[in-house]
């Protein structure tokens, strides 16, 4: 078993990287500094910037979400300056849904690959595998 050079194994590493990207992002990044600057197993720098990705991906997922919740906000403020009492808004609430649902699937998808990784393994992850592959 290959050992990092913080005397931990490489598969334990990588499953700390995907379980910190569930709590903690500054810390993430600080873990995946450390890994792209100092260890050389081509795995764990792989599994170091597939662990960043998700969380960004999911990140912006986010956001778009929330954005789409301020541009409604900005245009019922010229319908509440005429005094029309229509608003524009997500029906049902859906926006909240959508963004419960991508915050449980972020963590499941961390934990598959933190549970993967502590055999060196991995999640075939499409897109992402293809940039983390043309940037490595």
């Amino acid at each position: 078993m290959e050992k990092t050079k913080l005397g931990i194994s490489v598969g334990l590493l990588g499953a700390i990287l995907y379980f910190t990207g569930m709590f903690n992002f500054i810390v993430l990044i600080l873990l995946v500094g450390y890994v792209l600057i100092f260890e050389t197993n081509e795995w764990l720098r792989k599994s170091a910037l597939k662990a960043v990705m998700v969380v960004i991906v999911f990140s912006i997922v986010s956001t778009l979400i929330g954005i789409s919740n301020n541009i409604l906000s900005i245009l019922n403020t010229p319908l509440s300056l005429i005094r029309i009492p229509f608003r524009l808004s997500w029906p049902f609430g859906i926006d909240s849904i959508l963004l419960n649902i991508l915050s449980i699937a972020e963590k499941l998808l961390l934990l598959l690959l933190g549970f993967k990784a502590f055999s060196q393994g991995s999640l075939s992850l499409g897109p992402i595998d293809n940039i983390i592959d043309k940037n490595v």
